[in-house]
């Protein structure tokens, strides 16, 4: 028996695909890639390719052992 069999809620291809919609929505890995670019979240980005590595080598040198 195949999970698609089993699970009540996989039976229907509607119900497939809305399960996997919620599930994408509140996966952690697309919430760490969407976060990032929401709107009014970073209105401070760097202007330059040197200020964005600086900011990058504060970021690693805060979190350093």
């Amino acid at each position: 028996m195949t999970l698609k069999q089993s699970n009540p809620h996989l039976k229907s291809a509607v119900a497939r695909k809305a399960a996997l919609r919620i599930s994408a929505q509140s996966s952690s890995a697309v919430e760490g890639i969407r976060t990032p670019f929401a709107k009014g979240k970073r209105t401070d980005a760097p202007a330059s390719t040197d200020d964005f590595i600086a900011y990058w080598k504060r970021r690693v040198a805060a979190t350093a052992r």
